[in-house]
């Protein structure tokens, strides 16, 4: 049986992830190699992650493949890996890639909002989506569609 060339083929992208330090992270996406098999490459703020591909199966980062999956996974997250991903498939008939944003935040954020929904019985509010998006240096909007209050 013989098999058509084909350029690799993205068929489901990376999504936004936003965890609290500590947690564990895994970023997903479904790529199909083609044939011949795409070389698979992972990428933080643009850079190849060589530190991936040497340290398989490390403590903290791991890369795992299965069929069309690519993942890779982060055991224990810190404010630090917070960054832009990519996921790149390259064989010589194409190449496809797909990126995400992760953002990790820092414990007491988390601990803030907690804090803050007790005491007021907000989930949400204007002054806790402050904070986070300045510590996550996210651009900051404000408007009342920003913020999605639950009581």
């Amino acid at each position: 049986m013989r098999t058509e060339p084909m350029a690799p083929k993205r068929l489901a992208g990376l999504k936004k992830v936003q965890v609290v330090a500590g947690e564990k992270v895994e970023l997903s996406c479904r790529i199909n190699r083609g044939c011949p098999a795409a070389e698979v490459h992972w990428y933080r703020s643009g850079k190849i992650c060589k530190m991936f591909s040497e340290i398989d199966n490390s403590d903290k980062y791991e890369m795992t493949s299965d069929a069309d999956r690519r993942s890779l996974i982060i055991a224990v997250s810190e404010v630090t890996d917070s960054a832009t991903y990519r996921c790149e498939a390259v064989n010589k008939y194409g190449k496809v890639r797909t990126e995400c944003r992760l953002v990790v935040l820092r414990m007491f954020v988390s601990l803030l909002a907690l804090v803050f929904s007790i005491f007021t019985g907000v989930v949400c509010s204007p002054f806790v989506c402050l904070c986070v998006r300045m510590i996550t240096c996210e651009p900051l909007e404000i408007s009342s569609r920003n913020f999605q209050c639950i009581t």
